[in-house]
């Protein structure tokens, strides 16, 4: 028979209820841009109305601004849940994902739980990055994410399983791709071009792109001992 499945306790995350960002929880992103495009800065990411809001201004100066923030605690295995929507706008994509804490990438892999590189935000997309080669595994689910979505992953020694709104979309078993160190969680909005990725915002952009998360909340894997 199969394995009982995994029970899961609530070890940390931030449900966005205050009015700034928790920094005890919370770094800030302040440099260039993903890709070298545009910039990083604190002023796009902002709490309020019981959300994490990154926004985006492409006509900013200094080639654009967007933000992001990243998780100071790191785990090994865990299930990551999020709710998130985004606005339209070529240009950028959202991605909340699990970065390597060693800062080692692509040795020590990269885990994306929701990349939307898509202007109109037709479908998400998760990715397994793994190997100093930067061998990539990926799948997508079609949606209008302009609309509320919750997203969750459960990152074990032997499988990555991803979720969109609670039904199972992929898994991952190839022990390979299994990233073997701690990793945090980052949510940040990139702005292109990307090669083959990103377009470059057009002139179809609007002033300003928001990536909006509701909550974020990390688990531990529950022992056999129920610890």
């Amino acid at each position: 028979p199969p394995p009982p499945p995994q029970q899961w306790r609530q070890v940390g995350g931030d449900e966005f209820d205050g009015s700034r960002v928790d920094r005890s929880t919370w770094s800030v992103y302040n440099s260039p841009g993903g890709f070298g495009n545009g910039l990083r800065r604190p002023s796009a990411v902002g709490v309020g109305d019981g959300l994490l809001t990154v926004t985006a201004r492409p006509r900013a100066a200094g080639g654009g601004v967007s933000g992001g923030v990243a998780m100071h605690d790191g785990r090994l295995y865990g299930r990551w849940e999020f709710r998130a929507r985004t606005d339209v706008g070529n240009g950028y994509s959202p991605a909340i994902l699990l970065w390597p804490d060693s800062e080692r990438f692509p040795d020590d892999g990269e885990l994306d739980m929701m990349e939307i590189p898509f202007g109109d935000r037709h479908a998400a997309t998760a990715f397994v990055h793994y190997g100093a080669q930067n061998h990539i595994l990926s799948t997508d689910t079609p949606g209008d994410f302009t609309q509320w979505h919750t997203f969750a992953l459960e990152w074990l020694p032997d499988r990555i399983t991803w979720y969109v709104d609670g039904v199972e979309k992929w898994e991952v078993t190839d022990r390979r791709a299994i990233p073997t160190t701690p990793m945090h969680l980052a949510v940040q909005l990139d702005q292109g071009p990307a090669s083959g990725w990103i377009p470059g915002p057009d002139a179809t952009t609007p002033d300003e792109v928001r990536l909006q998360v509701d909550w974020a909340r990390v688990f531990a894997p529950v022992d056999a001992a129920g610890r």
